[in-house]
């Protein structure tokens, strides 16, 4: 099972990234059954049980990186950006959480896609025009991944 995660913090406007994301996918795409979509919001360990049921993970987020705003980064467990991860506005870091998961012998394949905001410091709940925009970019990379793991959604009809 593939879950894609999205973490952030809905207040934080561009900090939200990844939950907004995780909805437009919702609203967009028809997954099969070997694909959930989790609103990881800032639950830290608890996504532990979810991500015990899963073999591979795609994390969306948004993540301090000092370069241009908008920038889009793709990590795999090989490299996985521990440092950047311990500079968001979550309560506990993801990066902790797939430890323990590790120390308790779980560890699912990880792909984080990683996007650095424009605005994550003022209270709002819209993402900024930068990661706004870049949105369509982000989906396109995430359902090649997916692609790529023989994971192919649907396009859901739009309304009449």
């Amino acid at each position: 099972m593939t879950g894609i995660i999205g973490i952030g913090n809905l207040l934080l406007k561009d900090e939200g990234l990844g939950v907004h994301f995780i909805a437009g996918l919702r609203e967009k795409y028809s997954f099969g059954p070997g694909v959930r979509l989790i609103d990881g919001s800032t639950s830290g360990y608890g996504l532990l049980d979810d991500i015990f049921g899963l073999d591979r993970i795609i994390v969306v987020d948004a993540v301090k990186t000092g370069e241009e705003p908008g920038s889009i980064f793709k990590f795999g467990e090989d490299n996985l950006p521990v440092e950047l991860m311990k500079k968001t506005a979550h309560d506990v870091e993801f990066i902790d959480v797939i430890t323990m998961c590790a120390l308790a012998g779980h560890k699912p394949k990880i792909t984080i896609f990683a996007v650095a905001p424009d605005d994550c410091h003022g209270i709002g709940i819209t993402l900024s025009p930068t990661v706004q925009n870049i949105i369509p970019v982000l989906e396109k990379l995430v359902l090649e991944e997916l692609k790529s793991l023989s994971l192919n959604p649907s396009e859901m009809p739009l309304p009449n």
